[in-house]
């Protein structure tokens, strides 16, 4: 006969949540600040190239005994910089891939951060998990292998059941699930159906989206 879970307190189980919610609109605002910034940066150094430029075109001309060897490194290279940038079969391309380049690292510093946030995420529905474990009574510990396929049986159930990216395995009655699945909203499912199941003492999620 199957023991229905107590639920834990709604204040416990409100302020867990609004953490985790905090910390993943912590985490998009990060992410967009850091694109934010790298589009700010790509257009700031178009600016300062097209500067060099123009005055590169202008005909200006330092005198050589007025200028240190440090000042007449840094124009050189400007001009370099403005040559690269500017040149009129290449420029172009080479500015798109330097703008490219810099929006792809803000994309994977933003998907670095989403990624820790759904990891934090499910550690904290893992918590909550095992505070409401804790409340069931007491019963015979099933073996760890037996106890393995029964979760199994029961959260692979649905025929959109995340079989082949997900591992079960048991430890002294410790669920933990790894891999990787669709969608955040699937890694509280399965946390929830595992923890229901008799013999579950506690669910350690490390599941993460792509």
């Amino acid at each position: 006969m199957k023991v229905k879970t107590p639920t834990i307190p709604r204040e416990q189980a409100n302020k867990v949540l609004a953490e985790a919610q905090k910390q993943a609109r912590d985490a998009q605002k990060q992410a967009r600040s850091t694109v934010k910034d790298a589009r700010k940066q790509a257009r700031r150094q178009m600016i300062q190239a097209r500067i060099v430029a123009a005055r590169a075109r202008s005909g200006t001309r330092a005198k050589a005994s007025g200028l240190s060897a440090k000042a007449v490194g840094a124009a050189g290279a400007a001009g370099l910089a403005a040559g690269y940038f500017l040149d009129p079969d290449s420029g172009k391309r080479r500015r798109h891939g330097a703008r490219d380049r810099a929006l792809g690292m803000a994309r994977r510093g933003a998907d670095r951060t989403r990624r820790e946030a759904e990891y934090r995420t499910g550690q904290v529905e893992g918590k909550v998990e095992a505070a409401a474990s804790k409340t069931r009574p007491e019963k015979p510990a099933p073996n760890d292998q037996a106890l393995a396929e029964r979760v199994k049986s029961e959260i692979f159930q649905p025929d959109d059941a995340p079989k082949g990216s997900v591992n079960v395995n048991v430890e002294k009655g410790v669920v933990y699930l790894r891999g990787e699945v669709k969608r955040p909203d699937q890694i509280r499912k399965l946390v929830e159906q595992a923890g229901e199941i008799d013999g579950v003492t506690a669910v350690e999620s490390l599941l993460h989206t792509p």
